[in-house]
């Protein structure tokens, strides 16, 4: 089935009785879809919105919201997250908050209801509509992206092109949220473009999404959860996934084994960013930790190493700067190298938090480390720990405060004592968002909480 817009789809290009989407195990065919969007885009105008940001449980209303305030001409806005403080510092800049269920307590709350009656097939524009994303970089700092549904259609194609004859029309499931671009992108958009159905639910536990596989199916996901698989049995071959899709960080060779045992398959690793779109790919299985970009997509890197990136689907045109040191391997393969180093002064100072976090996981009680600035105008240090088998087993010898002392005593081998961390916090697994991200925040307030 070939690709067909969003504009299109609405337009009629497809049948009425098209498929769309499966909400609590019920197809929702195109019709339905078309009616959703057109009567919320009424409504929606009817109370004046010009501004809405969206946040919705599952994923079918999602794409109605969206696409209503769109047909409306409203701007469009995905906060990062849909905790309460996020939605009562944003419900000040926007004229509605979309949602789709009437238990959500939110300011400014409009719900998304369902058309009682079908409507014509009509044609919108929705190039230059415009969706706010909000991300950070390595300094956590939060900023805007702004990209079009024209942006997702052509990054859908490049998908499509690659990997239409493997998946052939089988329904997507996943496990991350569709209020982030992956999610957007390989749960919704492109399904939705390509006439694949979409489950709309996204699932936490594995259990869930077990239970709702009925043949084969495209699983979107992430390595944080690739590395919970723990206890599954592997699927029967009638159920297993053409294709298991996964990014958000590195993906670790012991879960890869395991998706493969479990799934039948190994998993595509995908680099990208809310910026760029997707950018390169890996086969997990192929046991390389070369990338290649996809076909649209020219990857350079700078006299300092840093990835430049020119795509057609990445919300800057022309070449843009990365924060990603590669090595070119040739044919635009390329190899990461790690992240631009984050640069704290701590007591006029200047300390690199990366590499800090480095030498930390250098030592044998610590599996994992994050490191963070705290204090404001007079800074200093904090590191959230994962510890090893045999960090466990030293700090219950040691106690928590001459544990700290001895890593602090470690470090001080190749830092000066003034940048060491001061604050320190010891957990079973290292905070991370729902595509395993971690996230600045995160961290800050894993620090401050009190133990």
């Amino acid at each position: 089935m070939s690709l067909v817009s969003v504009s299109d789809l609405l337009a009629g290009r497809r049948s009425d009785d098209h498929c769309v989407a499966i909400l609590d195990g019920r197809r929702i065919n195109l019709s339905r879809f078309r009616s959703d969007v057109f009567h919320n885009a009424e409504w929606l105008s009817d109370r004046s919105v010009r501004r809405g940001a969206v946040v919705c449980e599952h994923g079918y209303w999602f794409i109605v919201g969206i696409l209503a305030l769109l047909k409306t001409g409203a701007e469009v806005i995905l906060p990062p997250n849909a905790q309460d403080g996020t939605l009562r510092s944003i419900a000040g800049d926007v004229d509605a908050i979309v949602v789709d269920s009437e238990s959500a307590v939110v300011p400014k709350r409009s719900v998304l209801q369902s058309s009682s009656e079908e409507v014509a097939s009509f044609r919108t524009d929705f190039k230059n509509g415009c969706i706010h994303f909000f991300t950070s970089g390595s300094t956590g700092e939060t900023k805007v992206v702004k990209k079009s549904i024209a942006m997702f259609e052509r990054e859908a194609s490049v998908l499509e092109n690659m990997w239409s004859a493997e998946l052939q029309k089988v329904p997507i499931v996943g496990t991350v949220t569709h209020q982030h671009v992956f999610g957007m992108t390989f749960r919704i958009v492109w399904p939705l473009t390509a006439g694949r159905p979409f489950h709309s639910e996204f699932h936490l536990a594995w259990e869930g999404l077990h239970a709702q596989l009925d043949g084969p199916t495209m699983i979107v996901t992430s390595p944080a959860q690739l590395t919970r698989l723990g206890g599954l049995a592997p699927l029967a071959e009638n159920n297993r996934p053409r294709m298991i899709i996964t990014a958000g960080s590195p993906l670790p060779p012991e879960a890869a084994r395991d998706s493969t045992a479990i799934f039948g398959c190994a998993p595509i690793e995908i680099l990208g960013s809310t910026e760029a779109g997707v950018i390169a790919w890996q086969d997990s299985g192929a046991g390389s930790a070369v990338w290649r970009p996809f076909p649209t997509v020219e990857v350079e890197a700078n006299a300092e190493g840093v990835m430049l990136l020119r795509s057609s689907h990445a919300s800057t045109p022309g070449w843009s700067l990365q924060s990603d040191k590669i090595q070119l391997e040739g044919d635009g393969r390329f190899r990461l190298l790690g992240r631009i180093d984050r640069i704290l002064k701590i007591e006029g100072k200047r300390v690199s938090l990366q590499r800090l976090e480095r030498e930390l996981c250098e030592l044998t009680w610590i599996k994992e480390a994050a490191v963070v600035g705290l204090g404001g105008s007079r800074p200093y240090l904090g590191a959230v720990v994962q510890l090893s088998a045999a960090g466990a087993v030293e700090i219950e010898r040691l106690g928590k405060f001459r544990f700290e002392r001895k890593l602090r005593r470690e470090l001080s081998s190749t830092e000066d004592l003034a940048v060491l961390p001061r604050r320190w916090r010891f957990v079973d697994f290292m905070p991370m968002d729902q595509l395993g991200k971690r996230r600045v925040s995160d961290v800050v307030t894993l620090l401050e909480q009190n133990e």
